[in-house]
């Protein structure tokens, strides 16, 4: 089993734990569990397996969730999952798909309507019963309207950090039994999109007939849908279909392209291989009955007059012109990278000190980070107040006196309130190296206050980054509403910074809403909203946000040194 099955199962069961009004203290916890596993860099079922690491050791896990671990993997169930799914209707779970409704609204519904499923749920709606409970308005009834559908499919879309564990693991199973010349995942996969529906891997080999055999044996799999000599297709347990092909190496560039995208992307292609008389399919460029290209997608770009172009900008938004005209973006590259500037400790909701949090991130390279705590307004992780901060820089100062080389900035992340002020006073905020501005609360509001809030922000004097501007969390919040051109403006303006925040989770900024800021001349910084050491991994997952959106390392204050770095902030011109 791959960390996302596992932590699939902790989530449903503090799911139905939540639905069942269990103590809070016992959901977090397997809620917690869920996000430590998700996000562990090695594969569990591996040290499971081994014996070789005690699991107790993975912060956040103790001896009742590494009980639990070692049946999951072991039996690909939990009895306690199975004993509170038995206590509701089957088809309960099954709301929890569509957007809006979590589990505290679930329980909601089961409890004064008598909701079981979403054709009881379709029923209230129509009757006009939901708009009389509480917390339930016409956007949150618009939204369940509309999302209704999602909980009648099977299957569901993984986030690209749990679609990246089963890509991974696909590979080397495959690798492992021999024979494979050439190997990639394409799809929306290799595009870099924030999520994924399925995985398409390509494949040149000796004896395709042995890559099938293997792969449809391979230990995920829960149902064969097909298997041929050049074509197999599976489901996982996880819900999750894919499909391996086996191509001939002179094809191989051509399926890749093919198979990548995205549509609207080829068919671009196919209208300019039309117009020079020739025709491109996934086995390869033809004159006639002729190949003329096919081996690699570079030879393939080349021969319709074009550079070739990186998977993440293949979204027919302008790309083919600039290959054309020999002016695509060099785009921004992970070792490109010297700083994460958005990243939580133990002071509020992280797991980890300050200086683990520093050592993790100097091991990976960089050269200075900034701790980013929350501000006193989220009291459920116990921000900081002023008293509480400063004593935190002060510890940092003196971290960084005894720590040359590397520099952790005086920083945190400031809670824009729901009037429109800053949750900490100027003077706190004028003694700090770096505030990057969130929001959290008062999400309900309307377009045009929420505008006010984040632009009002964006031009303060002191606050130099605006983190996960729209406050979308994939899969389970929308962003809020927002006029995000003017928020643009505002921050080009102002010289403030936009953050692209690559926790899986999030992704924010959306990379269509990048590339329509760096238009207006905005600036940028990348982070990883990391709670423990392992999460500063996720910087790659931002790096691709970038990547789609266009941008090059000169877009992205966060690959300069850090003089320059400092140079580039707004406080800095004071």
């Amino acid at each position: 089993m791959q960390n996302p099955d596992i932590a699939r199962v902790f989530d449903e069961v503090a799911d139905l734990l939540e639905i069942q009004d269990a103590n809070p203290f016992r959901v977090r916890a397997y809620r917690n569990a869920a996000r430590t596993i998700r996000d562990y860099p090695e594969p569990i079922a591996e040290l499971v397996h081994s014996g070789g690491k005690d699991l107790t050791e993975i912060p956040g896990i103790g001896e009742d969730l590494a009980e639990k671990i070692t049946d999951i993997v072991k039996t690909g169930e939990l009895p306690l999952r199975k004993q509170l799914a038995a206590k509701l209707p089957a088809g309960l779970l099954d709301l929890l798909r569509i957007p809006g409704l979590g589990p505290k609204r679930v329980k909601l519904l089961h409890k004064k309507l008598k909701v079981t499923s979403a054709a009881d749920l379709a029923a209230a709606l129509n009757k006009g019963r939901i708009q009389k409970l509480k917390g339930f308005g016409p956007k949150i009834e618009e939204k369940i309207r509309t999302g209704l559908g999602a909980a009648q499919v099977s299957e569901r879309r993984l986030l690209l950090h749990e679609a990246e564990a089963q890509a991974n693991a696909i590979v080397a199973h495959l690798e492992a039994g021999g024979g494979i010349t050439q190997i990639a995942v394409a799809g929306s996969y290799r595009r870099r999109k924030e999520s994924i529906g399925d995985l398409d891997v390509l494949v040149t080999c000796t004896d395709s007939t042995k890559i099938m055999d293997r792969f449809v044996k391979y230990g995920e799999v829960a149902e064969v849908l097909s298997q041929g000599e050049t074509r197999s297709t599976v489901k996982l347990r996880g819900g999750l279909q894919v499909d391996v092909r086996a191509v001939e190496p002179a094809a191989y560039g051509a399926a890749l392209q093919y198979f990548t995208g995205s549509k609207a992307h080829n068919v671009e292609l196919r209208k300019i291989a039309q117009d020079r008389e020739l025709k491109l399919n996934e086995y390869g460029l033809f004159k006639g009955t002729r190949r003329v290209a096919g081996a690699t997608e570079a030879e393939i770009y080349a021969k319709l007059g074009l550079d070739w172009i990186p998977p993440e900008l293949r979204e027919a938004r302008g790309e083919i012109a600039l290959a054309r005209e020999h002016r695509l973006p060099k785009l921004v590259e992970l070792k490109d990278v010297r700083a994460d500037l958005q990243m939580h400790t133990s002071a509020t909701d992280g797991q980890a000190t300050v200086d683990e949090m520093a050592r993790a991130a100097r091991a990976l390279g960089y050269d200075y980070i900034a701790i980013t705590d929350h501000s006193k307004r989220v009291t459920m992780t116990r921000g900081l107040d002023p008293k509480r901060l400063r004593e935190q820089w002060r510890a940092i100062e003196e971290w960084n006196a005894a720590n040359r080389g590397f520099t952790i900035l005086k920083s945190v992340e400031l809670d824009i309130l729901e009037s429109g002020q800053l949750d900490l006073p100027d003077d706190v905020l004028a003694d700090a190296d770096y505030v990057v501005a969130t929001v959290h609360y008062g999400t309900n509001q309307t377009e045009a206050e929420l505008t006010r809030r984040l632009v009002g922000a964006a031009e303060h004097p002191w606050v130099d980054a605006i983190g996960h501007p729209t406050g979308r969390l994939l899969g389970k919040r929308e962003p809020y509403p927002l006029d995000f051109d003017t928020l643009a403006q505002a921050a080009a303006r102002s010289g403030c910074l936009l953050e692209l925040n690559g926790h899986p989770e999030r992704m924010d900024l959306p990379d269509t809403l990048a590339a329509a800021a760096k238009q207006r001349g905005v600036r940028f910084v990348l982070s990883t909203d990391s709670h423990q050491p392992n999460n500063l991994t996720f910087m790659r997952y931002a790096v691709d946000l970038a990547r789609r959106a266009g941008l090059e390392a000169r877009d992205i204050v966060s690959t300069r040194p850090l003089d320059e770095f400092r140079h580039e902030l707004k406080r800095a011109k004071r």
